[in-house]
Formats: structure tokens, sequence, C-alpha cells
């Protein structure tokens, strides 16, 4: 027998069609008007939403005044290097906080939460002075040295870890498993669904960080994407609203393609949580 819907959840899919619609009108904009020929200076009078001219123009213009390739390249080593650090970091302080037993266990989880309460901005000049110390400015490495303690990682991957059957690591330690061995063979496997949230959570916050990488780099040819598409809209060039267009849309397309292959492991992670033994 059909169930039948009610008059209610036509309602509610009606309202969130509308919402999702406002949501991608711009963007479904911005994708429109970066391939429009006669959008360089201003927005078309009366607004449209087809390109009256289909072209690359405006992207062969922000390739000419921005070196786009250079700062993808850039931003994907850095942000692979830094995700990969960070979530096996994590992941394995979540092992060792959930299932382990040592002394002040308790504490020092606190005090990992407590460092999340302290806002980047009041650690950025001293440690903007101990990389100066370091000889390490104008270089990657004080962007990837961050990845090496993630609080909010920690704490999200020790809730999942949390909700592993005990069983399963005493099964393994009874056939003589090694506790390396259990992580890496029982552990891992099953933290599909929140390693994939902490690589989406890192991979959107690598990719759009600006201040950290405009503090500490100034070369032009080691420099983020973020930065390189801000200091484009502020140069001279920006006055081309084509090009701002195709630049945006270069900086979108990336987080665009994460979510839409990655975002049904948030969903399962948040439902796993309330799985216990």
């Amino acid at each position: 027998m059909k169930k039948r819907i009610s008059i209610t959840t036509i309602f509610i899919l009606l309202i969130l069609t509308v919402l999702l619609l406002l949501v991608l009108l711009p963007i479904y904009w911005t994708i429109i008007m970066s391939f429009d020929r006669d959008v360089v200076l201003t927005v078309p009078d009366p607004p449209r939403f087809y390109p009256k001219r289909p072209s690359l123009f405006n992207y062969q213009m922000a390739a000419q005044a921005v070196p786009i390739g250079q700062l993808y390249v850039n931003t994907l080593i850095v942000t692979t290097i830094y995700t990969f650090i960070s979530v096996i970091s994590s992941l394995s302080c979540a092992y060792a906080f959930a299932k382990g037993k040592f002394a002040f266990k308790r504490f020092w989880f606190m005090f990992i939460l407590a460092v999340m309460m302290i806002p980047f901005e009041s650690r950025m000049l001293p440690l903007f002075l101990q990389y100066k110390t370091w000889g390490m400015l104008d270089t990657w490495w004080p962007l990837i040295f961050g990845s090496l303690a993630w609080p909010y990682g920690i704490f999200l991957a020790k809730q999942f870890v949390d909700a592993i059957p005990d069983s399963l690591r005493e099964a393994a330690l009874i056939d003589g498993a090694p506790e390396i061995r259990i992580f890496l063979r029982i552990i891992v496997p099953l933290c599909g669904p929140i390693i994939a949230t902490l690589i989406i959570f890192q991979v959107v916050q690598q990719w759009n960080s600006f201040v950290w990488p405009l503090v500490v780099i100034n070369k032009a040819s080691n420099q983020m994407i973020s930065v390189g598409l801000a200091m484009f809209n502020v140069s001279e060039t920006s006055r081309y609203l084509g090009p701002r267009l195709a630049i945006a849309m270069l900086g979108l397309l990336p987080m665009l393609i994460l979510f839409v292959f990655l975002q049904k492991y948030i969903v399962q992670s948040v439902m796993l949580y309330g799985v216990k033994e």
C-alpha cells in the first residue's frame, strides 16, 4: 500500500526547494556571466541568466593577470601535505584517548580542548617571530607545521573511535596483535566516514586560508591561491567584472568538486556517533 504524502510534507519540500534555488542562484549567475564575452566591465542591464556570446575571453584575461596554475600547484601541495599529516595525527591521538590507558589522560584531553578556545590571532605574532628566528619565512614550513596538532580534529575523531566496540580491540590483543597493527588494520578501516569528514574540513580550511599565508609568505611564486586571488581583486585589472567572475569560479571549483563527491560521508559520520556497544 502506497503512503500518501501529506500537505505538510509538500509544503516543507516547496520551502526547501525555494531556499535551495536562492542559494544556487548566485553560483549559477557567476558561472554563466564568467563565460559571457559581453560581460567585461559591468553587469548586463537588464540582467540575464544565459551567456549572450559564450567565450573563454574572461578566463584568458584572468590567466594573464594571475599565475593561476602556479597558485593551484602551490595550494594543492601544501593542502595535501597538511591534510595528510593532520588527519593521521588526529586519528592517532583519538585512538590513544579513546582506547588507551595512561596517566592524566582526562587532563591532557581537557587541555587539548582548552587550546581550541584560544583564537589564532592571539598566537599569530609569537608564531611569526618564532618562524622568523628559525629562518622559515617565505617558505611553506610555517603552513605545514601547524598540521602536527589539530585539537578539533582530535576531539571529533575521538567521538567516532569511542563508538567502535572495545571487543574488536580486545580480540586482537588476545591474538597477540600489537597496538600499531590494531590501529592500522582495525581502527583506520572502520573510520572511513570520519576520515572523509576530517579531510573535507581541512581541505576547505587550507584552501581558503588567507591571513597566515599572507603574513609568512612574501614571494609571489610561493603564495597560496586565496592570497593570489585577493591580490588580483585589489589590482588594476580588478575593474573588469568578467575576469573577476572567472577568478572567483577558478577558486571555487575545487571546493564544489570536493563537496559533490564527499559530502555524504559527513552525514554518515554524524549518524554513526550515536552507535554504542
